[in-house]
């Protein structure tokens, strides 16, 4: 009984802490995008819900018949490259025009039983020999290697062995466990993986030293992606993941039908505390989507290996291809806060001037607009979210018209700038 006192000490500590944080500030939807967004709010809860979204991507080209088991992607060294799940150890650098291999680095010295993702640091390069879809794997690592030493064919490589801290059964039960991997992310100290959990349709987050050794993968929390996570992409300066995967072969509907869910705003390790929205594609794509990779965190790569199979009587057989996909209109308004933008004439630089507050939100004819004495005379544009000016004018006032300018009704972004700063408020124009 001693020793469950001070774990609750910590919980209602925790529990108090959020607590002042939310009386002394306004929690809720913090994202002008989701249709419960509170203009009032100032900490993002992780509230925030959105419209069910179909989206497009285009394709770029169908892989070499040497990339058919394509199981990872990633942007490093100036360039996107990809890796096989088996029977291969090369980096193939694939030309994002065409989709054609322009170079490939291979590294004999590592074998390969089911490698499913590459990610990395600023020093490494971690490949991830996790693929475990019967459950039954008990050599599950992660080959650590030195990006210096790949590029000058040295190959410096460390392993990082782990186990699932939940996982005693490792009974076979293909594609019906909740231990297979196929994504994961290295951030700070420490690996996180997201599950591909067959029957539950969830991934859930473990968490395992980046350090040479064997671990034990802690489980942290679990969320319903509504499908088989395949892949991810980490933007940490941004607190932005974009996982993919597929449907599963429940229905003739969802089974292979891709789907992307972005996860940003959110508290250091806890990638299920911020903005969660899943965005899929139509329902008569069919992909084996293997890995997303982004090099500006608006427009992204994915890759789908080749894939025959029948589904409900129904054959599919699905090259190996590179796609496009370009998610600034879902992302863009987030990503400008830290810089990011497509026009880099409309937006150069950005500081954060947090004094400057707009009302009311959503708009209707007239935005006003509370700054501080010394910024009246400071310049405004009005982007939409593909960061095209609509308009533009001086701030003499409180008040900036919406009429006659182009602003029907939708989301857009505020700049304002003096003295070299800039502070981007997104805003919705109503009716």
């Amino acid at each position: 009984m001693r020793s469950f006192v001070p774990l609750l000490f910590a919980f209602f500590g925790l529990l108090f802490f959020s607590m002042e944080d939310c009386l002394a500030q306004v929690c809720g939807c913090t994202d002008p995008l989701a249709i419960n967004y509170n203009a009032s709010a100032t900490v993002n809860d992780g509230s925030c819900e959105y419209e069910s979204i179909v989206i497009e991507s285009t394709p770029v080209g169908m892989l070499d018949s040497l990339l058919d088991g394509t199981s990872t992607l990633f942007f490093w060294n100036n360039g996107y490259w990809t890796f096989n799940d088996h029977n291969d150890n090369c980096l193939y650098r694939i030309d994002p025009v065409d989709a054609v291999i322009t170079e490939t680095l291979c590294i004999n010295e590592i074998g390969s039983r089911d490698m499913e993702e590459i990610s990395q640091d600023s020093l490494y390069l971690y490949f991830g020999d996790i693929g475990n879809n019967g459950g039954s794997r008990q050599d599950l690592h992660i080959l650590r290697i030195s990006k210096e030493s790949i590029l000058n064919q040295t190959f410096v490589i460390d392993t990082i062995a782990f186990s699932y801290e939940d996982q005693t059964d490792f009974t076979a039960h293909p594609k019906a466990t909740d231990f297979d991997c196929e994504a994961f992310v290295v951030t700070g100290d420490s690996i996180y993986l997201f599950t591909k959990q067959w029957v539950s349709q969830k991934t859930t987050v473990y968490s395992l030293p980046k350090t040479p050794g064997t671990h034990i993968a802690r489980r942290l929390e679990t969320y319903n992606v509504d499908g088989l996570v395949t892949g991810a992409t980490y933007m940490p300066d941004y607190h932005l993941i974009v996982l993919c995967g597929y449907g599963s072969d429940n229905s003739l509907s969802s089974s292979l039908r891709p789907f992307i869910v972005l996860l940003y705003d959110f508290e250091d390790g806890r990638f299920f505390s911020g903005n969660k929205r899943r965005l899929k594609f139509k329902s008569t794509v069919k992909s084996q989507v293997e890995a997303i990779a982004t090099q500006d965190g608006l427009g992204y790569y994915i890759t789908n290996e080749h894939f025959e199979t029948t589904v409900m009587g129904i054959h599919f057989n699905l090259p190996a291809q590179l796609n496009r996909v370009d998610l600034r209109d879902y992302l863009l308004p987030y990503l400008i806060q830290f810089g990011v933008s497509d026009n880099q004439n409309a937006i150069d630089e950005f500081n954060s001037v947090n004094e400057i507050h707009i009302y009311p939100n959503p708009a209707s004819d007239y935005l006003y607009i509370d700054i501080p004495r010394d910024y009246i005379g400071a310049t405004y544009e009005i982007l939409n979210l593909n960061g095209q000016i609509l308009t533009e004018g001086v701030l003499n006032g409180n008040a900036i018209s919406l009429k006659n300018n182009n602003i029907s009704t939708g989301k857009y972004i505020l700049l304002v700038r003096k003295k070299g700063k800039t502070k981007a408020l997104p805003f919705i124009k109503r009716e």
